[in-house]
């Protein structure tokens, strides 16, 4: 496929996922809200662990702004980032504090090393898998020296979409490469692997897991 036919394909996949996160958002914020989030806490802590008030944190596919992007904004000033205008009409509501932000991560315009920290539940997982190197690139511009990445990543190599996914009528689109292609990912982008471990789906009843890694910018 010729560069050009790539864009319009990972645009069109871009868009559908956005027009499902629009279509679904009252109803898929309900989900999450019976979601056990205690697990993520931990992460959460690590990621942003020796940082204060005025420390920075990019949360990328903050959604509706909760469960994550209320608990990193009560502790840090957060730019909260989005694909989906319902998800961030929901998330002014929930985190109206927050600064937010419409865009496609992959092409976000922010100084260099510019935060503290940023997060990525759930969103990578969303990104067309071919630019998920070049994503993980521009994520460790933005950080400051040391400063550190959560991110979640896919657990098989798996690329493709779901109809009327949990039922809420929109389709959804994944993509991503199996879990050991992440570790190396990183390492080629200037990351340095803190911790990784696989934590079970819990959104809906696929029995699948996905990968939380920390990761630090190399110094």
């Amino acid at each position: 496929m010729s560069a050009p036919g790539r864009e319009r394909r990972a645009s069109e996949r871009k868009r559908l996922v956005a027009g499902a996160y629009d279509h679904m958002a009252e109803g898929f914020l309900a989900r999450l809200r019976e979601m056990p989030s205690e697990r993520f806490t931990a992460y959460l802590e690590r990621v942003t662990e020796g940082l204060d008030r005025q420390a920075r944190v990019l949360d990328l596919g903050c959604g509706a702004g909760v469960p994550f992007t209320r608990w990193l904004a009560a502790r840090a000033r957060v730019v909260g980032v989005d694909i989906s205008r319902g998800q961030l009409a929901l998330a002014r509501r929930n985190v109206p504090a927050t600064s937010l932000l419409l865009a496609d991560m992959c092409s976000l315009q922010f100084r260099a090393a510019s935060f503290d920290a940023i997060t990525a539940l759930y969103s990578i997982i969303h990104v067309p898998r071919e630019e998920q190197a070049a994503l993980l690139t521009k994520l460790r511009g933005l950080l400051k020296p040391g400063g550190r990445l959560l991110a979640v990543f896919g657990y098989n190599d798996w690329e493709g979409s779901e109809e009327n996914w949990l039922g809420l009528g929109a389709t959804m689109y994944w993509s991503h490469y199996g879990a050991d292609a992440y570790g190396p990912m990183l390492e080629r982008a200037g990351f340095r692997v803190l911790q990784s471990a696989f934590e079970p789906d819990n959104i809906d009843d696929s029995g699948g897991a996905h990968l939380f890694v920390i990761a630090e910018r190399a110094r």
